[in-house]
């Protein structure tokens, strides 16, 4: 980013590449259609008028044209030596978990208090956001453990959005939930092949829909690619003399994978039709307008930050305020899990999730119903921000206090189930005396 630029963007690029197998030419394809369909998305179109630009709602879905069968793209290799390969591979893994967590953890908070069932309690689950949101956590969490089998450090960095993976044809960004952010989801964790190789006449007309929301750009779903490349190196890796053990790592990696293409693939699809349980008898409650009291979701800026000066900017003082104390409940999170990962700290991992599924759901779920959102912003400590663990805890107690005061000034403004006497008992659980190494 250009530091003498006031109206700072954020975003970056992910440094997978990807050789794609020649996408096959649908017939049915019309440009026209899609552009048509990205203007009606734009302002605010219903389902019904989308299922009629894919094909008559109620009629047989006509026979698909032949196509081949689908062939996964493969990861452009920039190391020969594989344990090098694999370590830059699960790096970006982290992110783009991270990054999934982050977007699906958001879509769940801009969720209205009557779809509650719907964002859930944070308990990690595939049939609701929150859960989804923290078996990507979990899943984060395996990558990591996994570069530290390999004598790798962890990759907690938090993500800047947009966010643009070349394994998706569209960047991450951080948005209330729709049809037009749902089908991303979808898209990102459909199975290999789903959208571009044949599919049954059953699953026809949802996929041509999905394709219709998310634009004419073309790529395809590669999440999977990118974990089968893991799952090879980590093969290869884990047979060659002198390399760390890697026993049931393939296994754990498959579970992951499957995870995606199955649970959370056929979770966003039921939400994205209106037949999750949450919609009760109002299946059509996204054919109403955004701006309607019976829309599932409030209106949160897509990408806020709290940082003054950037680009989209929260602008009224106290929810910026709110906003950039949610920001240090999860820098808070992500340091305390750097801190476990990286020494064993017994003690931190309880610490982040007591953040996380604490003040950073309370102020979470404040803010969207006053037009904002938690921008789980950047912060540029690195991923070792600290010389060793001692200090580790010194950097993050500094955090926490920081994030005190805040709250304090803040008063009443606070959301009323805001846990304040956590920052009191992570000070405590932070002291010299307290720590537990298990490494």
């Amino acid at each position: 980013m250009n530091d003498n630029n006031p109206s700072l963007s954020r975003g970056r690029r992910a440094m997978v590449r990807l050789a794609e197998p020649a996408a096959p030419v649908d017939a049915a394809d019309e440009n026209a259609r899609r552009l048509f369909l990205q203007r009606a998305v734009a302002c605010g179109a219903a389902l019904p008028a989308l299922y009629g630009l894919a094909g008559e709602a109620g009629a047989a879905t006509p026979e698909a044209p032949p196509q081949p069968a689908a062939t996964a793209a493969s990861v452009i290799r920039d190391f020969h030596d594989p344990y090098l390969e694999l370590v830059r591979l699960l790096r970006e893994a982290c992110e783009v978990e991270h990054a999934l967590m982050l977007q699906y953890l958001y879509g769940a908070l801009s969720l209205k208090p009557s779809y509650a069932a719907l964002a859930g309690d944070g308990t990690p689950n595939n049939h609701t956001l929150l859960g989804v949101a923290v078996q990507e956590m979990q899943h984060l969490g395996a990558v990591n453990r996994l570069l530290l089998a390999l004598d790798a450090a962890p990759n907690l960095v938090p993500a800047e959005f947009p966010y643009e993976p070349h394994i998706y044809p569209f960047e991450f960004n951080l948005e209330p939930l729709s049809p037009a952010s749902l089908a991303k989801y979808i898209y990102a964790e459909a199975p290999i092949g789903y959208f571009d190789g044949p599919r049954q006449a059953t699953d026809e007309h949802f996929a041509r829909t999905v394709l219709l929301m998310i634009g004419p750009k073309r790529r395809p779903n590669h999440v999977g690619s990118l974990y089968n490349a893991v799952i090879e190196l980590t093969r290869e890796v884990g047979k060659r003399p002198g390399m760390p053990k890697l026993d049931g790592w393939v296994e754990k990696l498959e579970a992951i994978k499957s995870e995606g293409e199955a649970d959370h693939f056929r979770f966003f699809q039921s939400v994205f039709l209106g037949t999750h349980p949450a919609f009760g008898e109002h299946r059509d409650a996204w054919q109403k307008p955004p701006t309607d009291a019976n829309y599932p979701a409030y209106a949160a800026p897509v990408n806020p930050t709290a940082y003054i000066g950037h680009q989209n900017q929260i602008i009224a003082p106290e929810l910026r305020s709110l906003a950039w104390l949610a920001d240090i409940h999860y820098w808070t999170a992500l340091l305390l899990l750097e801190q476990h990962f990286r020494y064993g700290d017994a003690a931190t991992r309880s610490l982040a999730l007591a953040h996380m599924l604490g003040p950073l759901l309370s102020i979470g779920r404040h803010l969207p119903p006053r037009g904002s959102g938690v921008p789980f912003d950047p912060l540029n400590f690195g991923s070792a921000p600290a010389l060793d663990a001692q200090r580790g805890r010194q950097l993050i107690a500094s955090l926490v206090r920081e994030g005190q005061a805040l709250a304090q000034q803040l008063g009443d403004a606070l959301p009323a189930d805001y846990p304040r006497e956590l920052a009191a008992s992570t000070l405590a659980a932070l002291a010299p005396t307290h720590i537990v190494l298990a490494r």
